[in-house]
């Protein structure tokens, strides 16, 4: 085989000149026109938004643009910027609809390890408590 400057990579030896065309040969399908089938060919490939031992949500996944990391290694750029652009539109729903709620500080806690945990009530009276500080020790 003779090398060829031109080659982006190789998909069960033949080659491929963009990334692009790579990730159509290697996935073996066209591009993904359609938001719901890039989310759910994002959560396949994610394993369902799983990263280091920990099952995330789509709004708690951490995108990052390390090639190697999915969904961006499944994905061509354009792809993948509509995905990141669908999450920042969940991420924005979600704090609204949080907002909505009406949630009050009614109560912060501080503890012998350095923590500190603040609690919220809502205008329904549900609570939620949120570790403001996470245990840490004195810097010394």
């Amino acid at each position: 085989m003779q090398y060829d400057p031109n080659v982006y990579g190789y998909v069960n030896g033949k080659p491929t000149y963009s990334r692009d065309e790579f990730i159509f040969a290697s996935r073996k399908r066209g591009p993904i026109e359609d938001d719901a089938e890039l989310l759910e060919f994002a959560a396949k490939v994610t394993g369902q938004w799983y990263r280091a031992g920990w099952r995330r949500t789509f709004t708690t996944y951490h995108l990052g643009n390390y090639v190697l990391d999915e969904p961006f290694r499944s994905l061509t750029t354009k792809e993948y910027a509509r995905l990141r652009e669908l999450q920042q539109e969940a991420i924005a729903a979600e704090k609204a609809e949080d907002d909505a709620r009406g949630w009050r500080l009614i109560q912060t806690a501080g503890y012998a390890d350095n923590s500190v945990e603040k609690t919220y009530r809502d205008k329904d009276g549900t609570q939620k408590t949120v570790m403001a500080v996470a245990p840490h020790g004195d810097a010394s």
